[in-house]
């Protein structure tokens, strides 16, 4: 069996069709406005006798009874009946005497569902009048209207049954010519309101008042200090102003300050209406293609919930009344996303030739199918969509062209959000093929920049990223591009102790990577120790040119000792003390007098003393007679044989 259910605006009402256990069915739904609705029902792909069938759906609520007037015995009195906006359907009126007689009832329909009902009385006091619609009781009924003695002025409009806090509201009293004038008090629930009367034309008076509180007020409306028929009224007064969201709009909007909704999820809105006045909180909310299903759960007297469950994507008008009157700042916007997750790198990257797949996880999106298209500039790509059960697909494409795509996902003909999603196509890469090299691999002194090459020529289009991290924290690193291929990669290590260095092509590490290596502090070269005659003054025959170098504290470092003097005058040997320890004994064995310079470098750095200006002489006497050293050139590095003096080197060691 099928049943469709189709609103005046040919919107389709959800159906719940419940098999019974004597074979029939029941069939439930709930009608999302007023008016004529279309049943279609079939059976076996035949529609069955008498379909379609058509029902008037309407809302007794919608119902407007006001604008009584009356005079006295045997005038006519009546009042306006306004059915416009609650539906097509039939209403029944009883007029009741203060003796329970029935009093004939005359209803003329002046517009679509406008009606002015009149009746004469015949009688003096309270008439009943009894009003249903559609079988059901209108709110309100039986409504009661005074007759009296003799004829009086009548009051009517909207002032006498509703007003807004701080605002004005109006009603006139129609006198018709009657000698005398009115007296109008309006009484709240803890002050009185402030009024004021109008004289108009044809004794006519239009009385406005400013009510400055919510509740249910009493409205007094004498002539010559006698109440006219139907007073005191007795309108309610409300601010829709007053009703707020409970806990405030931003929990529930997104970052375009929209109402986040989800396709298929019940979402619940509470508002506080306590301070609101009296009255009841409605809504109605439209989606994308037409009105969706709303109801409001106010079990609570303090708070409504306004309930709905959009059933499609995009911008959903949320419209809330307070007493009939929209609260500040409706219609509300809220935007309803699927609740998809889409997970792979087929979103974003795929390369030439290679499958690329992505996951669409609809399980909790509702029924539906998704659609799915990949276009670039040069060329489309198919895109194949293979159901996995439970609500979940995997897409796989394999492009043939590299550039920029974009990729298009759709669920029952709707853009997901952030569609289309941009997607990278590249060529093959083979990071393995990236040589890295270079003297900083090895490790390196603190203060030193650490130099590396990468040579990326063999490994096809990539992206180059480095990252350098030490034992606490990252180092600064600077790539430069040489334009073929190749690059510099400076490292500027500050701290010492093992570093990492990260090198990837593409995503992916390179051969070697992630390479480990060192930083030592800088050697200390104030920390070296010189000491023995040998760089002291002395007597030829006598001269012991012995001395020890300490290189004991001085770190990592690299120890030069070098001797100027005369030429082919002397023979320089050196030697560890041990392998293990960092002392060197030195010596250089002189034959000839003169001046000997002794230079002694720490990592190219001289140490304390150096260099030392040993004068070595024949006797005592001249010995003790040497006054001032000769003057030499400057230290050079380049220096050579200088006129009959020369430089002789000990072996450079590492310590």
């Amino acid at each position: 069996m099928f049943i469709c259910f189709l609103a005046p605006n040919d919107d389709q009402v959800p159906v719940r069709l419940l098999p019974q256990q004597d074979g029939n069915y029941k069939v439930k739904w709930t009608p999302i406005m007023t008016g004529r609705h279309t049943v279609d029902v079939s059976f076996a792909g035949q529609q069955i006798q008498g379909s379609p069938f058509f029902i008037e759906v309407f809302d007794i609520n919608k119902i407007r009874v006001d604008n009584f007037y009356s005079g006295g015995v045997a005038e006519i009195a009546g009042f306006s009946l306004n059915t416009s906006q609650a539906g097509h359907v039939e209403h029944n009126i009883q007029v009741m005497s203060p003796t329970g007689r029935s009093v004939t009832v005359e209803t003329i329909e002046n517009r679509v569902g406008e009606f002015s009902v009149t009746y004469t009385p015949s009688e003096i006091g309270p008439h009943k009048i009894y009003m249903s619609v559609g079988g059901l009781e209108v709110p309100g009924s039986p409504f009661t209207q005074e007759i009296g003695e003799r004829l009086l002025p009548m009051a009517h409009g909207e002032g006498l049954y509703h007003g807004e806090e701080d605002k004005p509201a109006t009603f006139y009293i129609e006198s018709g010519g009657m000698v005398g004038e009115p007296t109008v008090t309006v009484d709240g629930p803890n002050a009185f309101a402030t009024c004021s009367i109008d004289p108009q034309t044809q004794g006519r008076y239009s009385v406005t008042y400013i009510p400055m509180e919510v509740g249910m007020f009493d409205l007094y409306v004498l002539w010559n200090g006698k109440n006219i028929h139907g007073s005191p009224f007795h309108p309610k007064v409300v601010n829709p102003r007053k009703v707020h969201v409970v806990g405030g709009w931003q929990h529930y909007m997104d970052s375009q300050e929209r109402i986040l909704l989800t396709v298929n999820n019940e979402k619940q809105i509470p508002f506080d209406c306590s301070d609101a006045g009296p009255g009841k909180l409605r809504a109605e909310v439209k989606g994308p293609t037409g009105s969706i299903p709303c109801r409001v759960d106010d079990h609570n007297v303090k708070n409504s919930v306004v309930c709905f469950t959009p059933r499609e994507e995009g911008k959903h008008q949320i419209h809330v009344y307070w007493a009939d009157i929209p609260i500040s700042n409706s219609p509300f916007l809220g935007y309803a996303i699927s609740k998809m997750i889409l997970t792979g790198w087929g979103l974003k990257e795929a390369i030439v030739r290679e499958e690329a797949e992505f996951i669409i996880d609809a399980s909790q999106a509702g029924s539906g199918d998704p659609e799915v298209q990949l276009t670039g500039v040069k060329a489309e790509v198919s895109v194949f969509v293979t159901p996995l059960g439970g609500g979940k697909y995997r897409c796989t494409y394999i492009p043939t062209i590299p550039g920029a795509y974009l990729l298009h996902i759709s669920w029952n003909t709707h853009k997901l959000r952030d569609s289309p999603f941009k997607v990278n196509v590249i060529d093959p890469f083979y990071p393995n093929t990236v040589i890295v090299e270079g003297e900083g691999l090895k490790g390196g002194l603190l203060g030193h920049d650490l130099d590396i090459r990468i040579d990326t020529r063999k490994a096809g289009p990539g992206e180059l990223t480095v990252y350098c991290r030490g034992p606490n924290k990252a180092v600064y690193c600077e790539l430069e591009d040489n334009h073929d291929g190749t690059y510099r990669l400076c490292v500027k290590a500050q701290e010492t102790g093992r570093h990492i260095l990260q090198v990837k092509y593409g995503g992916e590490h390179v051969h070697g990577s992630p390479f480990e290596f060192q930083v030592s502090a800088q050697p200390g070269a104030s920390k070296v120790q010189v000491s023995g005659s040998g760089i002291e003054d002395g007597i030829l025959a006598t001269f012991n040119s012995r001395f020890i170098v300490e290189t004991q504290g001085a770190g990592a470092g690299q120890l030069m000792v070098r001797i100027w003097g005369p030429k082919r005058a002397f023979q320089v040997e050196m030697s560890r003390d041990s392998q293990k320890d960092c002392t060197f004994l030195c010596r250089y064995d002189p034959i000839e007098c003169g001046l000997y310079i002794i230079i002694v470098k720490w990592s190219k750095v001289d140490v304390p003393g150096s260099p030392f200006h040993v004068n070595i002489v024949d006797t005592q006497v001249e010995l003790k007679q040497y006054l001032s050293p000769v003057q030499v050139p400057p230290w050079r590095e380049d220096i050579g044989d200088v006129g009959t003096h020369s430089f002789r080197d000990f072996p450079t060691v590492k310590c």
